[in-house]
């Protein structure tokens, strides 16, 4: 049996891996364009920031493909065709499948403005956009101590490189980013400015909403964040609608145009999320949701016989019955075992994608985040109690429930064990039962003093319950 799979990312490798545990003798090729390793995506801050290497966020040994008897091709998928099993790649050459995993991931949302394709204007998703962003920011001075990421790279980098090539034209046409901007409030939008902080930048964050990230925090909480931000120099503008990007004359990016003014900025991330990277499967006859994911069932598999999908890609069913795909990392990496199982004919429970109690966790500057289960989700009969501390540490506990128990859990400032928090969503316990063992999820016990709660217990105005 050959099975492809297309994508070199958490979702594909894992599947990889699990074909080969279950089954030694069928011949697996991984197709990807990105890079020639296998790498963590979620730690390209820590790269550009300069805490860690490239060599750093690689999982696997640099011979993992051999030794494990796994063929990488480095090429990109631009087609497939479901009636001879066959997937095109670029420059014209056909590769028969008998089983097809789809595991080509997301890439950015382009910016919707005029001069969004203006040079220094780039995204920070891909191993390319890592590159670009350490180009653009190289003059900028490492907090890790050192000489600039961007020079340690060039030096060791082949001719031919992508990087370098990008690198010598920064540096041809001067550029040394004292003015970045990063457009949009998410996740990806505050790495981004944390890695201009780190270079010793003061980047400007445009967010067209009241506060950041609404799809995750409240404005209580985004404030705090907020506040943060800017104790570190970043400028950030919120409800800010951007309306355009200005060159110069030579085409480089100059001017973040917004409704409320202009504001220099000779680098600019364009941070408004990401979208499957299914753009190629166009006319295959696969499925594809009204946002480009590949449609899947519980088993990963698509519409078309043979033909499965798993990861940023994968459109899953999730508990609240939308049809959407799961961005995470975990989902990524259970979905590609899942599927790896499914295409070898597996039909026990380990086939079957059972998605887990929700979980994330992030550092928003110096802030540590944990989220855990439904949280602004707008469930029928949810409340929320919410508690700020204000001791030796600071930190927010807020806490969604219903009559039938706790459903979720976001938190800040403290780092939280989040299986404990899942544990008590999935037993269906109450909320004064996770208030009192809320100490239970504490992870740092040796090292931060624990967290206090009211003595009372249930809503009340000590609580700032709302």
């Amino acid at each position: 049996m050959h099975v492809v799979i297309v994508g070199n990312g958490v979702a594909g490798m894992e599947a990889a891996l699990t074909v080969r545990a279950l089954d030694p003798h069928a011949k697996v090729t991984l197709v990807s364009e990105e890079s020639d390793h296998f790498f963590s995506r979620t730690a390209l801050m820590w790269v550009a920031s300069g805490q860690m290497s490239h060599r750093d966020i690689e999982p696997l040994e640099r011979d993992a493909y051999p030794r494990r008897g796994l063929e990488r091709l480095r090429a990109r998928a631009v087609g497939v065709d479901v009636e001879r099993s066959g997937l095109r790649l670029l420059g014209g050459e056909t590769l028969s499948y008998d089983r097809l995993l789809i595991a080509c991931g997301s890439r950015p949302r382009p910016g919707p403005w005029p001069g969004s394709d203006l040079r220094g204007v780039g995204h920070f998703v891909t191993l390319q956009d890592l590159e670009w962003y350490e180009a653009e920011l190289h003059g900028g001075p490492s907090h890790a101590g050192g000489p600039p990421r961007a020079d340690q790279h060039l030096a060791a980098c082949p001719p031919d490189s992508p990087y370098r090539r990008r690198e010598v034209a920064a540096r041809t046409r001067g550029s040394l980013s004292q003015a970045p901007a990063v457009i949009g409030g998410g996740l990806i939008g505050i790495e981004a400015v944390e890695v201009a902080h780190a270079r010793g930048l003061h980047p400007r964050f445009f967010i067209r909403d009241e506060w950041f990230w609404p799809m995750a925090i409240d404005a209580a909480e985004a404030g705090w964040i907020t506040e943060r931000m800017r104790a570190h120099g970043v400028h950030v503008h919120l409800e800010h609608e951007v309306e355009r990007l200005e060159g110069d004359a030579h085409g480089n990016v100059a001017r973040v145009v917004t409704d409320r003014g202009s504001y220099d900025a000779d680098c600019a991330v364009i941070a408004i999320g990401v979208v499957p990277n299914t753009a190629w499967l166009s006319g295959s006859g696969v499925a594809l949701d009204h946002g480009g994911g590949v449609i899947v069932d519980a088993q990963q598999r698509t519409n078309v016989p043979n033909v499965y999908a798993a990861g940023d890609c994968a459109s899953v069913r999730w508990v609240t019955g939308a049809q959407r795909p799961e961005q995470l990392w975990y989902t990524g990496r259970d979905q590609g075992r899942v599927a790896a199982r499914a295409l070898l004919g597996d039909t026990g429970p380990r086939a079957t994608y059972a998605r887990p109690t929700w979980y994330n966790s992030a550092k928003l500057m110096d802030i540590e985040y944990t989220t855990v289960g439904l949280v602004n989700m707008q469930q029928p009969g949810e409340r929320e109690w919410f508690f700020e501390e204000r001791s030796d540490v600071r930190s927010t506990t807020r806490i969604v429930y219903t009559d039938a128990g706790v459903i979720g859990f976001n938190m800040l400032g403290r780092r939280w064990d989040h299986s404990v928090l899942a544990g008590f969503i999935d037993q269906g316990r109450s909320l004064t039962y996770a208030l009192e063992h809320l100490h239970e999820a504490a992870f740092d016990t040796e090292l931060v003093p624990p967290l206090v709660l009211p003595k009372e217990r249930g809503p009340h105005p000590e609580f700032q319950a709302h």
